[in-house]
């Protein structure tokens, strides 16, 4: 029954049908659409907590094929975050921090980490079609959403300049815009 939920959730998802809490029967965020699928899901059980030093990884760019480090990015605030191409509320945070990056340009990088079901091909056609503008890495087999204790997309963390974990968010509602500003804005003072 919990199968047939999610899918249910993934579809109305992919029809952008937004819900406004949790379902009664399941421990899914209904905003969010979870990484892997049936009993593959995945089931971290790592706790970062704010302060935490942020757990490097190394994945190929969407659009190079280059493999790049979370340490490549150092220095300024990072916005790091996980999508799904089928995934609504994660399109909505690709656009807002679409436009957080358009207003702090250098200052400050994001980076999207896809983690799509269905492979490399949907990632660059959904990238391509919203414009986005900042590194997208891929994420195949949802090695860096479990490091960093994420079952859900869209999941993000905003790092500090020193490479700690400065802001963790799961899921997204457009006032979540704000917080991620507002959290920019601390770390650029």
């Amino acid at each position: 029954m919990q199968k047939l939920f999610r899918l249910l959730i993934v579809a109305a998802l992919m029809a952008g049908v937004t819900f406004a809490g949790y379902a009664a029967d399941t421990k899914v965020p209904t905003s969010m659409v979870t990484i892997g699928e049936g009993d593959e899901t995945l089931e971290s059980e790592v706790e970062l907590k704010i302060g935490d030093v942020a757990p490097d990884f190394s994945l190929p760019n969407l659009s190079t094929d280059k493999m790049e480090h979370l340490k490549d990015y150092l220095g300024k605030p990072i916005v790091l975050f996980f999508i799904q191409s089928a995934c609504y509320s994660c399109l909505q945070e690709a656009k807002a921090l679409q436009e957080l990056k358009a207003k702090h340009g250098d200052k400050v990088n994001v980076i999207a980490v896809g983690v799509d079901l269905l492979g490399k091909p949907m990632l660059v056609s959904w990238a391509a079609h919203n414009n986005i503008n900042y590194p997208v890495l891929l994420d195949p087999i949802f090695s860096v959403p479990e490091k960093y204790g994420f079952s859900y997309t869209p999941s993000s963390v905003i790092i500090d300049k020193d490479g700690k974990i400065a802001f963790i968010h799961a899921g997204y509602r457009p006032a979540d815009a704000k917080l991620f500003e507002d959290k920019v804005q601390e770390l650029l003072k």
